[in-house]
């Protein structure tokens, strides 16, 4: 909290702040507003059959799928969009060429990465059309109303993933975890109010108790996300002096601190996007009344096996390679190495290396476990038919712990960087003030 009451003193910081905030608000009145050309009513009540993929896509659209609002889309096209980009850019030789050679490659990939996500935005758009082709206006034709549909959702799909950017660019830290930071807030009301609902049956006193200990519970955790993602290892780096005739030359002494949780909740955002692909695409597709069990299983994911094999495998990959371009051992040991420096009872080179190596294996081995068990510990205690309705609960503790730590880092650093400035710029008025 002091960093959050540090930073808003500081102007350029505060402006950021609620900039950031006029954006997600926007954002939230816009999951108010309805989609024309669709009949909403019959389209909630299609919307509250899509089971466990629903629950999600109208989580990460400030709601606006179960409102049938412009923005129903949310940010999961944007989402699928960067992932397809970012596997592309490691993958494809020339792409990676491009990624690699500044801001000026940043820039090319950004606009490739906006070409794809309206692409993808117009393809889901479609999807939600012809999932809802039962539930267009009659008052208008029928091809009218549902051009105007799909138009309104595409351009509401665009205009979510460019507000992303607007953070990126001109707000607090990054766009896709502070705005899947804030649907997840937007949604604690309704899941407490939610519980409270259905603990009425036995009595209101019983049921005020059960919803404040869920609350409790779910701080707990998040407490705990918050502690363990803070959590890690700092390393002392001694680099070598030497001297010539009065002078010393060399570097400064170093500690260099690593986290335990390297690669932060993108592991988690970026398997949930690719696990609930197929789900979502037959959601928007399948028959409302379908009996398929096959469908129905991609649906309602939390009742599957495979599901939980292959979401842990997915966390793990994603773990492994965010922790990699966090902290590569190798170019971390050579960088010490080309610097005239060693840690502490090691060699520089191989030893260092080898070190470094078995520091990452530990954090790796550590974060993922964490996050598999904070992430399907929940969904398995969901299958248990008294404490149903929980099954999401640790990938939201995750995200949130793992979105205010990212949050508060993000303060620092700008807390820091404008201290940097105001010295430069105290001691530039001292030259200029003597060289008058």
């Amino acid at each position: 909290m002091s960093t959050f009451t540090d930073s808003y003193k500081i102007p350029a910081l505060r402006k950021k702040m609620w900039f950031t905030f006029l954006i997600l608000s926007v954002l939230v009145l816009l999951s108010l507003v309805p989609v024309p050309g669709i009949d909403h009513a019959g389209a909630s009540a299609a919307v509250a059959k899509w089971g466990d993929a629903g629950e999600l896509l109208n989580i990460i659209s400030f709601q606006a799928l179960g409102n049938v609002a412009v923005t129903s889309l949310g940010l999961y096209p944007f989402l699928i969009a960067s992932i397809i980009m970012q596997i592309l850019t490691i993958a494809v030789p020339k792409l990676r060429a491009i990624a690699q050679t500044g801001d000026a490659g940043t820039k090319i990939i950004t606009r490739y990465t906006r070409i794809a996500a309206v692409a993808g935005d117009i393809v889901f758009a479609v999807l939600y059309c012809v999932g809802m082709r039962n539930h267009v206006w009659t008052q208008l034709n029928y091809w009218v109303s549902i051009c105007l549909a799909g138009l309104c959702l595409a351009a509401g799909a665009a205009f979510f993933g460019w507000c992303i950017e607007l953070i990126n660019t001109k707000g607090i830290g990054s766009g896709l975890v502070i705005v899947i930071l804030a649907c997840i807030v937007r949604c604690i009301p309704d899941v407490i109010f939610d519980v409270y609902k259905r603990a009425s049956v036995i009595n209101i006193p019983v049921a005020v108790l059960i919803a404040a200990g869920c609350a409790v519970v779910a701080v707990a955790l998040i407490v705990l996300v918050i502690w363990f993602d803070m959590g890690g290892k700092k390393l002392r780096i001694v680099f070598s002096k030497r001297t010539v005739g009065m002078k010393q030359y060399g570097m400064q002494n170093q500690v260099l601190p690593l986290k335990v949780a390297q690669a932060g909740t993108m592991p988690i955002v970026y398997s949930l996007a690719i696990m609930l692909l197929p789900a979502a695409i037959i959601c928007l597709v399948m028959p409302e009344d379908t009996t398929n069990l096959f469908l129905l299983g991609f649906v309602n994911f939390k009742r599957s096996i495979s599901f939980y094999i292959i979401y842990a495998a997915f966390i793990s990959l994603f773990t492994y390679l965010f922790a990699m371009i966090q902290f590569n051992p190798f170019d971390l040991s050579n960088q010490i190495k080309q610097n005239g420096g060693y840690i502490q009872g090691l060699r520089p080179g191989k030893q260092t290396a080898q070190y470094l190596m078995s520091l990452y294996k530990n954090f790796f081995i550590a974060d993922t476990a964490f996050l598999v068990c904070v992430c399907l510990v929940p969904m398995l205690l969901d299958l248990i038919p008294a404490i149903t309705g929980i099954w999401y609960l640790g990938i939201v503790v995750c995200l949130l712990g793992g979105g205010f730590v990212e949050l508060n880092s993000v303060l620092e650093n700008g807390i820091e960087t404008e201290e940097e400035k105001n010295k430069i710029a105290v001691k530039d008025r001292k030259k200029n003030k003597y060289a008058k």
